[in-house]
């Protein structure tokens, strides 16, 4: 799976991005000011990571929920360290929300089993 990690201000934590990498056959990172500046690249897989409110980061989420659904696939991981950040996963399903490090049972068996 090529999964884009588009994170936040905030790095992600080492235990997270160890878990993205083994399940991914390759890991593009980009930082959510900077994303989408150039061409996109097709990828199996974009994982949001934020662990604070970001406007640049929420403006992604929802560029990327709109291709979703009109692709009509399941592509979104979005991981935060807190249920604080409700109104940047908003227009997302359940199952691709997930809360670090509460949900990394969840989160492993996603992404090690190809989810």
């Amino acid at each position: 799976m090529k999964t884009l990690l588009i994170c936040g201000a905030e790095p992600v934590p080492p235990a997270l991005r160890d878990l993205i990498d083994r399940g991914s056959t390759s890991v593009k990172v980009e930082q959510a000011a900077d994303a989408g500046t150039g061409r996109p690249e097709p990828v199996d897989r974009v994982v949001f990571w934020s662990s604070t409110s970001d406007e640049a980061l929420q403006r992604l989420v929802r560029e990327y929920a709109r291709k979703e659904e009109a692709d009509h696939r399941e592509l979104i991981v979005f991981v935060t360290p807190g249920r604080g950040h409700a109104g940047a996963s908003a227009g997302l399903s359940p199952n691709e929300v997930y809360e670090w490090p509460r949900d990394e049972d969840r989160l492993r068996m996603a992404f090690l089993t190809g989810a």
